[in-house]
């Protein structure tokens, strides 16, 4: 009878043994389904970053490619027989500029810069200051200031028309409330330079409300400017961006180009 006991507790213990053996077997099953899961985890992160890196590389690449089509864009702007300049925010010394005068918003620089590049090119914000421009023709070269139209800057239009060899004044045609506040100041201009030639571009004839040039030379009185100064009046508009300027603007720079040359 002792000796059943003990083989049953032998067994027993062999049992015991073998129950912590098939855990410790779980256990090790359930640490390498771990592992593959965190190895999983960790190449698909690592395709991720590859991913990613990827995509930083494209978008890089595509950065690039744009810079270079803006470089190339803007070096077939200057073959354009025009070269623009930097908004200048200090007043340049006072020289001999074709002068571009008039309130904030008549449209100056959209219709400066188309005049530079032969097509419609809008400004996407009022000049804060000053504003030189170089216009390469075939025969001459012409050097531009624009000034600012907003209140801070009008001060320095009649220090400067003083010295300029011909004045561009731009006014909005459908704005009919600010036209007396333009005739004003032109008046004020042409008073200071009694002899400077005056090209007035009544602007934005492409907008409903616009006044017809006609009625433009009412408005600004310029019947009143001088009868010995040389005056100039167009119709002018700048529309689709990036198209060629209208006839009306050729035939302005050309007379632009004409008494720029007398003057010289």
């Amino acid at each position: 009878m002792e000796r059943g006991k003990v083989k049953k507790k032998g067994k027993g213990k062999e049992l015991e043994k073998e129950k912590i053996r098939e855990k410790g077997k779980e256990k090790e099953k359930k640490e390498v389904e771990k592992g593959k899961i965190k190895d999983k985890e960790k190449e698909k992160g690592k395709e991720k970053g590859k991913e990613e890196k990827s995509k930083s590389k494209e978008e890089e690449k595509r950065k690039e490619g744009e810079t270079e089509k803006e470089k190339e864009q803007f070096k077939g702007e200057e073959k354009d027989n025009s070269v623009m300049a930097n908004p200048l925010l200090e007043p340049p010394e006072k020289n001999n500029h074709i002068l571009v005068l008039g309130l904030d918003g008549a449209g100056k620089t959209s219709v400066l810069h188309s005049l530079a590049l032969n097509r419609v090119q809008h400004s996407k914000a009022p000049t804060q200051g000053f504003n030189a421009v170089r216009i390469n023709t075939e025969d001459s070269q012409m050097e531009f200031l624009e000034i600012g139209g907003s209140e801070p800057f009008r001060a320095y239009w009649e220090m400067y028309v003083s010295k300029g060899t011909l004045l561009i004044f731009v006014v909005d045609s459908a704005d009919h409330n600010r036209l007396p506040e333009a005739k004003k100041h032109l008046h004020q201009l042409t008073e200071t330079n009694p002899i400077i030639p005056l090209v007035v571009f009544a602007n934005k004839q492409d907008l409903k409300a616009a006044y017809h040039i006609t009625d433009i030379h009412e408005a600004l009185a310029l019947s009143e400017v001088g009868n010995d100064r040389k005056m100039f009046l167009f119709g002018t508009q700048v529309t689709e961006n990036g198209s060629e300027i209208p006839s009306i603007m050729q035939d302005a720079k050309d007379l632009i180009a004409h008494l720029a040359a007398d003057v010289q």
